[in-house]
């Protein structure tokens, strides 16, 4: 066996194509308030840990956090996340706890993990000593980037990365060294000038020690400016490196991609989207088959959080734990109730449930219902002028059922579903068509609703329905039979105009 290589706009092991799908592994090396249900005052590890101690002593917070790191993530989590068909983590790294030891023997197994069930894991430095961007993200703590202010802080992150280096080198199932998490927001932007020679050093310093293993780069301003990169076309970073985005809340369109896959044509390189999620189901089946048709390899953020339903891992809230919300914002009590209540929260984590349908969502696998302007592609001849603005590139009419025109809010970051005032309706004249590709290992009913006036046809793989369609909505039916594993689906206008709303798909 050997290394994952970048060879021009793909990754390649063994001289063999290597695609990448997996999730991002945050919450445990680096835990966020978010995932927690905890306020702004405790939105980073480091008030998190402040937070323990203050309320239940130093002897109980090691006890707690022991416990917390073994059980997160365990070697059942990533047997899991093979059997369901992907092959790669992403694993968050707090520098902080590289210094002091506790993240090694956690990054240690989970690369063995990797080796055992046949997933990548890539190595993800989230939060450099100082922080890269300012934020509770990088668990900085005076909110500000001073990893670019203060040069020991660089030197520290170069010797982090010699150690990585030196430590995983002859790993062949490590996929690469992402170097850097989202750094610098454009609030930060006197720093942008800084971060590409920071990239060179800890190239320089990684090969060094390492001439294998991948290097992965990001962008700035939260993973989505790709600018910075504009240098490496005459001076390129290394040989054998990818570039990353992150994309949330946002059009899943290739139309929002288009600066990132242009960038990457233009350096001829593959292009990695290292983090996207926290939004709803519908949302995931939209934008992460677009990554797929795109050839673009990525990872779901975050795999676990608590009292969720839009990600894959999720577990209770505790009871009681809004007595621990308060405290996060200054109040007292006493140790015993303290303890209780994180020991409560750490039982609530070891019996976390899978929310199947967020892995249905992100590979269309039945059964699901989608919403009909999330195709995979059409053929149409109508202009896109005065229709909601979204898949503007591609010539079917997509429209607000409201009748409004502009942009559409994604923004569901809780996972909750699009409001009314945001639905969407495919409009297709005669001789258009829209298609979809379910996955899909048996026979299945696919129920389209729709309404219109003039002939329709529903295709399901090699099953063919024509039905007239009415003023009224209707659900129009046809059994398919995949092949390969996959369902395609074909929506056709034969005469007169068909309005389209939801395409449903139910193993029968």
């Amino acid at each position: 066996m050997g290394y994952v290589q970048a060879k021009s706009r793909h990754l390649e092991r063994d001289g063999k194509p290597l695609f990448l799908r997996g999730f991002g592994l945050g919450g445990w090396l680096l835990p966020e308030g978010y995932m927690w249900k905890l306020p702004q005052a405790c939105d980073r590890p480091r008030r998190i840990e402040a937070l323990i101690v203050r309320l239940c002593g130093e002897e109980y917070a090691v006890h707690f956090w022991k416990r917390y790191l073994d059980g997160y993530i365990t070697e059942s989590d990533i047997e899991w996340i093979a059997r369901e068909g992907f092959n790669c983590v992403r694993l968050p790294i707090n520098a902080r706890h590289l210094d002091d030891g506790t993240a090694w023997p956690y990054i240690d197994a989970c690369v063995t993990w990797g080796k055992r069930h046949g997933v990548y894991v890539m190595l993800d430095m989230h939060g450099a000593l100082g922080g890269q961007t300012g934020q509770n993200i990088d668990d900085c703590e005076h909110d500000q980037p001073e990893l670019f202010q203060n040069v020991a802080y660089q030197d520290a992150l170069a010797e982090h990365w010699r150690q990585l280096a030196s430590r995983y080198r002859d790993e062949e199932m490590v996929v690469g060294y992402d170097l850097l998490n989202e750094p610098l927001p454009n609030f930060f932007a006197q720093y942008h000038p800084l971060l590409l020679p920071l990239y060179r050093r800890l190239a320089a310093e990684i090969r060094e020690i390492d001439p294998y293993h991948l290097l992965v780069v990001e962008g700035l301003h939260w993973a989505t400016d790709f600018s910075v990169f504009d240098a490496m076309r005459e001076h390129p970073l290394d040989s054998n490196c990818m570039l990353q985005f992150h994309k949330y809340w946002s059009e899943p369109d290739v139309e929002s991609l288009r600066s990132f896959i242009d960038c990457a044509a233009r350096l001829n390189m593959p292009l990695f989207e290292g983090e996207s999620g926290e939004n709803n189901l519908d949302w995931y089946a939209a934008a992460f088959p677009m990554y797929e048709r795109n050839g673009i390899s990525w990872s779901f953020w975050s795999y676990k959080k608590m009292n969720c339903d839009n990600s894959p891992v999720t577990f209770a809230l505790p009871e009681g734990w809004e007595r621990i919300q308060d405290c996060a914002n200054g109040i007292t009590i006493s140790k015993v109730e303290a303890k209780g209540l994180f020991d409560v929260f750490l039982d609530c984590l070891q019996n976390s449930t899978h929310n199947d349908a967020v892995i249905r969502a992100l590979s269309k696998r039945a059964p699901i219902c989608l919403p009909a302007e999330h195709f995979d592609a059409c053929a149409g001849h109508s202009s896109r002028q005065g229709t909601a603005e979204y898949r503007m590139g591609e010539p079917v009419r997509i429209v607000f059922e409201s009748g409004k025109s502009g942009k559409v809010n994604f923004d569901r970051n809780a996972g909750q579903p699009q409001p009314a005032e945001e639905n969407l309706l495919v409009l297709l004249d005669a001789g258009e068509e829209v298609r979809y590709r379910f996955a899909a290992d048996v026979s299945c009913r696919v129920n389209v609703l729709c309404r219109g006036q003039g002939e329709f046809c529903l295709r399901a793989g090699e099953s063919t329905n024509v039905n007239k369609l009415g003023d009224a909505w209707q659900t129009l039916q046809c059994i398919g039979f995949p092949e390969n594993g996959a369902l395609d689906v074909c929506l056709t206008c034969i005469t007169g105009e068909a309005i389209l709303e939801q395409v449903c798909v139910t193993p029968c």
